[in-house]
């Protein structure tokens, strides 16, 4: 009698803890605030993607455990046996579906072990929208950049040229900011600056790229083609990221990579956010009730200093008044920032950037190139500094709060954001001139114009327009007439 209260003692307990996780990942929410900060989706009003898919695993797996906690003595191994049973044949089917998927798709990109590039003599075509991408809960919409639509095409090698020539007299290395996001062929800046200054430019930009693969992209790629200058861009925004030089190698990466291009998971996904997403950011195309809205809320002060809540100014409209174009940015963004010098030349990832540059700079110059590298800002660098008279400190160490708990009195936050924020910019130009490479900031124009109404970035995504390519082309301009 004592041996079986003990027995349905453990299962009451089994059941309790079973039942209270999974009780307590329903009833605790998410951190919505910092999700609609950070632009991810926010499901049924309260749980992130990754919440609600850990709660439609852990449940049949709760429900499992339950049906072997309290089997008979008798049918354990019956229900143990139809427990593997399932799960298996639901993991078997999984995989073949998976499987059959992965082969049936296209192939976009092609991945070495250091460096990557796109499916040769291929063209791509779409119409972007500079639209939320995510189920955004900001106050207002207002009109951000019109529509484009692109072509997207690459050459024999996999990379984004219309000219097919044996020599070059620059080459451009870089990520989605060279290649160029969400344009045509002939609005990124490599392609400007061909028909700018009538030199030849191969554009060896890759979305996806980081420092460590510029160099394999340059060498394997570039050197054949005889460049007198390389321009390698550096985006503060991902570049500088320990991730990007993680062992890509180990087991636990190429798992992770393999989960991440599932095309099962990546359905289930995008079923949820269709079906339980909130207030999902879209713009109806030909309504003109739609256009109507739109117009009402860019004539309204987006950025109303007496809103509630940590995004009432976003977007944030720059300059104030008729001629606003309208920005947004991740609190992440921001916050990467919010580092002290010191700690931010510790990093893994400036070390290894650091690192990866002194090897181009050393290969362009044993292969007689001239190396320049330009520095492009993310927006939140580039337009904090704007803030001031439209956004009050108040506002904006509220925003950082979302993630940020350690941040100085509101009398202090700008002066020490402000200092923070030339923090990676000034180590790499210090880092530069101790290398002798040339240093091309791209931050003073990029900020100059939008404080003049140009929109340089588009309103919901963190890359260039076509606006913002054309700047950076005149500061290249600009750069070589002073340095011939």
């Amino acid at each position: 009698m004592a041996a079986l209260s003990r027995a349905n003692l453990g299962k009451w307990i089994n059941t309790t803890i079973t039942i209270l996780i999974n009780a307590a990942l329903w009833i605790i929410p998410s951190n919505v605030p910092y999700l609609i900060a950070q632009n991810r989706d926010v499901l049924l009003g309260r749980y992130s993607l990754e919440r609600l898919v850990a709660i439609l695993v852990i449940v049949p797996i709760s429900i499992a455990s339950l049906y072997l906690t309290w089997s008979p003595a008798q049918k354990k191994k019956e229900r143990q046996f139809k427990v593997m049973a399932v799960a298996i044949s639901v993991l078997i089917c999984l995989l073949i579906v998976d499987t059959g998927l992965r082969l049936a798709q296209p192939k976009r990109y092609i991945v070495r072990q250091s460096y990557l590039h796109r499916t040769p003599n291929a063209k791509y075509t779409g119409l972007y929208q500079d639209v939320p991408e995510k189920a955004f809960l900001y106050a207002t919409t207002p009109p951000a950049y019109p529509d484009i639509e692109y072509t997207l095409t690459t050459d024999k090698r996999g990379f984004r040229n219309q000219t097919d020539l044996e020599e070059y007299d620059l080459i451009a290395i870089g990520d989605s900011f060279t290649e160029g996001s969400n344009i045509a062929d002939n609005q990124s800046w490599p392609a400007l600056l061909a028909q700018k200054t009538q030199l030849t430019v191969y554009n060896l930009g890759m979305s996806a790229g980081n420092p460590a693969s510029y160099l394999e992209t340059l060498s394997k790629f570039g050197l054949q083609l005889s460049p007198r200058i390389v321009l390698c861009m550096l985006y503060e925004g991902n570049d500088f990221r320990d991730a990007n030089f993680r062992n890509k190698n180990s087991f636990r990466e190429h798992l992770n990579r393999y989960a991440d291009s599932s095309p099962v998971r990546n359905a289930l996904k995008q079923f949820l956010v269709r079906s339980l997403a909130s207030n999902p950011g879209a713009r109806p195309k030909g309504d003109s009730q739609a256009e109507a809205d739109r117009e009402d809320q860019a004539k309204s002060p987006a950025t109303d200093k007496t809103a509630d809540g940590p995004l009432s100014w976003l977007p944030v409209g720059i300059p104030e008044g008729p001629g606003s174009r309208y920005y947004t940015f991740k609190v992440k963004r921001l916050l990467d920032h919010y580092v002290t010098r010191e700690s931010f030349r510790k990093s893994k990832g400036c070390k290894k950037t650091c690192q990866s540059l002194a090897r181009i700079n050393e290969t362009c110059r044993r292969n007689n190139a001239r190396l320049i590298v330009l520095y492009a800002p993310d927006k939140p660098h580039t337009i904090v500094p704007l803030l001031n008279g439209i956004v009050t400190p108040e506002q904006l160490r509220a925003f950082m709060a979302l993630r940020e708990k350690n941040l100085p009195p509101v009398e202090k936050l700008m002066g020490v954001l402000a200092e923070r924020l030339e923090v990676q910019e000034s180590t790499f130009e210090d880092f530069c001139r101790a290398e002798s490479i040339e240093f091309l900031s791209l931050t003073a124009p990029l900020r100059e114009a939008i404080a003049q109404g140009k929109q340089a970035y588009f309103t919901y995504d963190q890359h260039w327009t076509p606006v913002g390519h054309e700047i950076v082309v005149n500061a290249l301009s600009a750069y070589f007439k002073e340095h011939p």
